[in-house]
């Protein structure tokens, strides 16, 4: 909950200027509509904001990242990716996140030689999940990331736990993603830390929902491509496809 508070907060206040180059993924992250509503109405509470305040004078908030990465026991050059592509997506993260007094640092990247099946068998919420995330270490102001292989029977580029589910389940949290995505769609990686740290998808709950961050215009479903000027919902405002968590759009600022 702590995650939640803190790193919400610090992000919805504030915009990304600096665009990006990804034009559309499809994101497995699974935002339940009471569970969002309950964590909402915890942040609106007065401890809460001032719980809030307290912590953004306290300046940069660090997020102790652990990478979990799993490659095909019979080849090895099918997904264990080097330390190289690791730090280099980690200074991508970094570049649009430090603005906002976020920074993440790697503080152990760990190697696993698992099945083929099971490399390329994740998605999200099903058994090989499960298995992969038992590997899980840290608390929820710990960022583990898990890298895996293309499943073929799912579309998602990358998924990640929101933070008011980590109390229910603490060993399910953190991000999931297709290591052929590092660092070349290292935005992806942007916007699934997004979710971690509480962000909604721009089109969360249709017309009659949101991403809770006042400036953001209702938008009925995710846009593919880039379509400047696509108006799905009769509220005021084009939708924002310029927002970095609507993941089929063209990926450029929160």
């Amino acid at each position: 909950m702590l995650k939640f508070i803190v790193l919400n907060v610090l992000l919805v206040s504030s915009a990304f200027a600096t665009p990006l180059l990804t034009t559309g993924f499809e994101c497995g992250s699974i935002a339940h509509p009471d569970r969002v509503a309950a964590a909402q109405e915890r942040i609106s509470a007065s401890s809460v904001n001032g719980s809030i305040q307290a912590l953004k004078a306290q300046g940069t908030f660090n997020v102790p990242v652990i990478w979990n990465v799993f490659y095909d026991q019979n080849n090895p050059r099918d997904g264990n990716i080097p330390d190289a592509i690791i730090t280099q997506q980690n200074n991508v993260m970094n570049s649009y996140f430090q603005p906002m007094r976020l920074t993440f640092t790697v503080t152990s990247v760990r190697r696993f030689a698992v099945h083929y099946n099971v490399l390329h068998g994740v998605a999200p919420g099903n058994a090989v999940e499960n298995q992969l995330k038992s590997y899980h270490m840290g608390d929820a102001r710990t960022l583990n990331i898990y890298t895996v292989g293309k499943n073929p029977n799912s579309k998602a580029a990358g998924w990640s736990l929101y933070p008011w589910d980590y109390q229910n389940n603490p060993m399910y949290d953190g991000i999931v993603i297709n290591y052929n995505n590092l660092p070349g769609g290292a935005e992806i990686m942007v916007h699934e830390v997004g979710h971690w740290v509480g962000l909604l998808h721009t089109f969360e709950g249709g017309c009659n929902g949101g991403d809770y961050v006042d400036d953001t215009p209702a938008e009925a479903s995710a846009a593919g491509g880039c379509p400047v000027g696509r108006d799905t919902c009769a509220a005021p405002g084009a939708d924002p496809i310029g927002k970095f968590n609507p993941p089929h759009a063209q990926l450029e600022v929160f």
